[in-house]
């Protein structure tokens, strides 16, 4: 889990880029953020490098947590 809350663009989106090419193929990136644009800014990353977005879940008010599948 990638916890990213407090973070503002770019930030999000580097931290993730970095956590995907570190880890192993097959394996769930949860990137929890409290930023809303991340929740189009980071999937939008993930995809480009060809990966599965398997959601964007609110899991409380304000604070979201996207799956990845690397």
């Amino acid at each position: 889990m990638l916890d990213l809350k407090d973070r503002v663009c770019p930030y999000p989106q580097l931290a993730t880029l970095r956590a995907i090419r570190a880890l192993p193929p097959g394996s769930t990136l949860e990137v929890i953020t409290d930023n809303p644009p991340s929740c189009e800014n980071v999937p939008a990353v993930a995809r480009r490098e060809g990966k599965e977005v398997l959601g964007v879940f609110e899991v409380e008010p304000g604070v979201w947590k996207i799956v990845i599948r690397l």
